[in-house]
């Protein structure tokens, strides 16, 4: 039968909305540039873990095994993915590159490494992973060591007897500076943050913030937020007596990352990681940070964070930033997604994967499927 759908993206999303697809009866298919099935989840750092618990974080109709624990790494959730496509058999294809998606009559036209292709409707799965952000520091041309992005970094075997500074107060760059210092292979690990960073606890009162989520839920609505805005504010407290910088109160805006555990705390106490502030500037062999300190490194990693922008495959007439992709009609972005996931303006074309608050990217995913899918379904009911 033919596909009625294109679904641009194997990987969480994309799997997602194949099954919601398949659960509804709609021809698709589901194309992916990579060669295998979430290629970007087969390829991170090995102790990378899921910052959200398996309560909210498994695919429709199939809980995580209980040998996974509270939250999986991220090598058992690229394991899990495969086995799910596979028990569902899901209609996806590898290796599949699509070059242009522009609008035609009542669907769109699709040009890919396999031909040209006409849909009614396209999904726009494949994420927001693919743009990294690398902002530019005076003097990064002239820095005679490596500066790489996060999303490169597969483990710290390249960085043994390498002096190295992680970039960044978010969750990778914390999770990536706490292993390298962890397996003390370095000759240095520095973490540098312009704001600071917020630790809390991953188990607040010995539970994942989830497992509180889902009682505020049983819970009268009064109660359940006023439990979980206590869940919320527990954290570490200020850790600048041991080096690692806090923002000041009153300060935890989107600036000041927030991360949940310990092993951060550990490897500061332990000598094995230095904070120290922003880079100002790069001066050959060495990083001139903001309190005018130079600190000589081999290799930067930028944990700087993704750009959500529309793709490049999509030939819009439409400003390509984060607010136009991101705020639709009737959805507010500092809530669980409730709005509408065709793209503003673009009838047939949807977009699911780029919602990364409430209750986390995994939750949230299934959610839009299931939002985009019934979309689908009452446009082609209504063409037909």
């Amino acid at each position: 039968m033919t596909p009625q759908v294109l679904v641009i993206g194997a990987g969480p999303a994309g799997i997602s909305c194949a099954y919601h697809l398949q659960k509804a009866n709609i021809p698709y298919v589901v194309v992916d540039k990579a060669n295998i099935i979430a290629s970007t989840w087969a390829s991170l750092y090995p102790s990378l873990k899921l910052n959200t618990s398996r309560f909210f974080s498994h695919m429709p109709e199939r809980r995580f095994p209980l040998s996974y624990g509270i939250f999986p790494s991220g090598k058992q959730y690229h394991a899990y993915l495969v086995k799910y496509v596979c028990d569902f058999g899901l209609n996806i294809r590898l290796g599949v590159t699509i070059k242009d998606v522009c609008k035609e009559g009542d669907g769109w036209r699709v040009m890919s490494s396999e031909g040209s292709a006409w849909y009614p409707c396209v999904i726009c799965a494949s994420g927001r992973f693919n743009a990294p952000i690398m902002p530019y520091i005076d003097g990064m041309e002239s820095f005679t060591g490596r500066i790489i992005h996060a999303h490169k970094y597969l483990g710290h075997a390249p960085f043994i007897g390498k002096r190295v500074m992680v970039v960044g107060n978010g969750p990778s760059g914390v999770d990536i500076a706490s292993e390298l210092g962890r397996k003390r292979g370095c000759e240095a690990v520095y973490l540098s943050q312009r704001a600071g960073v917020i630790l809390r606890p991953r188990y607040p009162y010995g539970l994942p913030k989830h497992a509180w989520t889902i009682l505020a839920e049983k819970l009268p609505t009064r109660f359940g937020a006023r439990l979980i805005k206590h869940i919320e504010s527990l954290k570490f407290g200020n850790l600048d007596k041991i080096g690692i910088r806090t923002p000041p109160t009153g300060g935890e805006s989107s600036a000041a990352g927030g991360t949940r555990g310990h092993e951060l705390i550990t490897a500061v106490k332990r000598g094995w990681v230095t904070c120290v502030p922003a880079p100002l500037r790069f001066e050959s062999d060495s990083v001139i940070l903001a309190d005018n300190k130079r600190v000589a490194v081999d290799v930067v990693i930028m944990g700087t964070g993704y750009n959500a922008v529309l793709h490049d495959y999509l030939k819009l007439d439409a400003p390509r930033d984060k607010a136009d992709w991101l705020l639709r009609e009737g959805q507010d972005p500092k809530n669980i997604p409730t709005g509408k996931r065709q793209v503003a303006g673009q009838t047939g074309l949807y977009e699911v994967g780029t919602f990364y608050q409430g209750k986390g990217t995994m939750y949230n995913i299934n959610v839009e499927a299931k939002q985009a899918v019934d979309e689908i379904l009452g446009r082609l009911g209504k063409q037909g």
